[in-house]
């Protein structure tokens, strides 16, 4: 089975927000859940099987997994959309009773999942939380990253990432990028090491040599990981290095430490 509801896409507010709701038994409960969904803008695909899951062909803007023993022994779908959530990086949400928590996430690691629900629950709580989740991550307070590479896919894979904390800026070149800092200066630039025409090496000279932009902190994205290679992308003094090869919930824990790190420096030296 696989239905689709309302609005597809992703935009702001609950409206244009694309949630999977996954079940493999279902129920009145899960089909008032799927209402209240739909009453608060959000559009929903039902999932109850694999084939349902990987059928939805929109960016998933979240998943709400309503637990029950069917799911719970469909292994398969389990570990799909735990791939799923590594790889896209979007919320995991939980319903269920503490047992079926507990058991959901020996395949789906605590990490991932965003937050829980216990039942029995009020599917307008539920809903409302949702709606709060989604609010904390949309504020006029977002920090703003640009994003460069010149591979198409993995500027996308970042922007999946990160793009639902974080505004986000993408250039698959180094003068796209100076462009783009020119117009809107960014908080931080995660910055693809290896590029032709112009690399990495080259990039972050020009950005530092520049005084509007030298203080803009600049982490590199490498996808050589040998102590050789981490040695030389050091040389240049970034202010941090991502591996390509790292698990999306771990760039976004770094990028998340990183930038409370800065607010922490930034606390501190205003009361030296």
């Amino acid at each position: 089975m696989f239905e689709n509801y309302g609005n597809s896409g992703y935009g702001d507010g609950s409206e244009g927000r694309h949630m999977a709701l996954v079940s493999r038994g279902g129920g009145y409960l899960f089909t008032n859940l799927r209402n209240q969904l739909l009453q608060d803008g959000y559009s929903v695909s039902e999932v109850n099987n694999l084939s349902s899951m990987n059928k939805i062909n929109v960016d998933i803007s979240g998943c709400i997994i309503y637990l029950d023993e069917e799911y719970l022994s469909d292994d398969k779908l389990q570990i799909f959309i735990r791939d799923k959530v590594a790889e896209e990086g979007f919320p995991i949400f939980l319903v269920g009773d503490p047992t079926e928590i507990e058991e959901a996430k020996k395949v789906l690691p605590e990490k991932l999942v965003s937050k829980v629900f216990l039942r029995p629950i009020n599917v307008k709580d539920v809903v409302s939380e949702i709606d709060r989740f989604y609010e904390s991550h949309n504020t006029s307070n977002r920090k703003m990253i640009l994003a460069v590479d010149d591979s198409g896919v993995m500027l996308k894979s970042i922007k999946n990432w990160l793009g639902d904390k974080y505004d986000m800026t993408l250039a698959d070149s180094a003068l796209a990028a100076i462009k783009s800092i020119t117009v809107n200066r960014p908080d931080l630039i995660i910055l693809d090491y290896e590029m032709p025409i112009i690399d990495g090496k080259k990039t972050i000279a020009m950005i530092r040599a520049e005084k509007d932009f030298a203080e803009i902190p600049v982490i590199f994205l490498t996808g050589r990981q040998d102590r050789e290679s981490i040695e030389e992308v050091m040389e240049y003094k970034p202010d941090g290095y991502l591996l390509k090869s790292m698990k999306p919930y771990a760039v976004r824990k770094y990028v998340d430490d990183f930038f409370e790190k800065l607010e922490t420096q930034k606390k501190i030296n205003s009361i030296k």
